[in-house]
């Protein structure tokens, strides 16, 4: 009897979901069974709850909260495309709170950094969060997030610049040494913070040995202010000092970094 009468009840909820309206209190609930199964990770079950009050409490103060935390729950479920659109839908509404505003906005930060791919593959998404990013940096509201943005752009950068680093000595395996030159110099000129500064000058200059070692010697004093340390500078000035004269090519491509 009890059991048909549990049947009887659901069939008449589910018969009038199309115009069942949550109350603000079930909303508060919900948001704190949401909370719940967020800590329990159990993300896609408290989407499926916070697409319930937004869709039948839409006008509910809670209904802004539940936008944020489906944008959290994508962004934990590695979802990062679709958590991006979660967060611009929290970010367009009227009734949006400040903290959760900045939130939000670095969330979107981390979403455009973690969508980028590891530096042997296509490089697009990388231009794209470097440009985002640097847009949320100028952002006066940021200043709390400041250095951790900071971070992943540089991270970003180096990722740029590691993927020019080995395309240069994928062309001197193929003995392409103009080549190789050209992607060192675009490291020095573009990603000139990154750590792969210091050894792109190196390699220009053990390059420049196998046709003259006073010419890689000058060509290193008009980069001092290039290496981003005196340290690296003073050695590999040591380097080309020590190296052998009126040897083949190989000789000096074998120091490569």
């Amino acid at each position: 009897m009890v059991v048909k009468l549990y049947l009887i009840i659901l069939t008449l909820l589910f018969s009038n979901c199309g115009t069942y309206i949550v109350s603000e209190d079930t909303s508060v609930n919900k948001i704190d069974f949401v909370k719940k199964l967020i800590d329990d990770e159990k993300y896609s079950r408290a989407i499926d709850e916070l697409n319930y009050i937004l869709f039948n409490d839409p006008l509910s103060e809670y209904s802004g909260l539940a936008q944020f935390y489906i944008a959290e729950c994508y962004f934990y479920l590695d979802d990062y495309n679709q958590s991006i659109i979660e967060y611009n839908k929290y970010l367009t509404r009227n009734d949006s709170i400040d903290k959760l505003v900045k939130k939000s906005q670095f969330m979107l930060c981390r979403c455009y950094f973690n969508i980028s791919l590891d530096y042997n593959k296509d490089q697009s998404d990388t231009y794209i969060a470097i440009e985002k990013l640097q847009y949320f940096i100028e952002k006066e509201s940021m200043m709390d997030y400041l250095q951790e943005i900071e971070i992943m752009i540089l991270d970003l950068r180096t990722k740029l610049a590691k993927k020019d680093f080995y395309t240069a000595k994928l062309y001197i395996k193929l003995e392409e040494l103009d080549a190789a030159v050209i992607y060192y110099n675009n490291i020095i000129n573009d990603y000139y913070d990154t750590e792969y500064v210091n050894s792109s000058i190196t390699n220009i200059a053990l390059i420049l040995c196998a046709d003259n070692i006073e010419k890689a010697q000058v060509y290193l004093d008009n980069n001092k202010d290039n290496f981003l340390n005196n340290i690296d500078y003073e050695n590999v000035i040591n380097l080309i000092q020590s190296l052998d004269k009126d040897k083949d090519e190989s000789y000096y491509l074998s120091f490569l970094k």
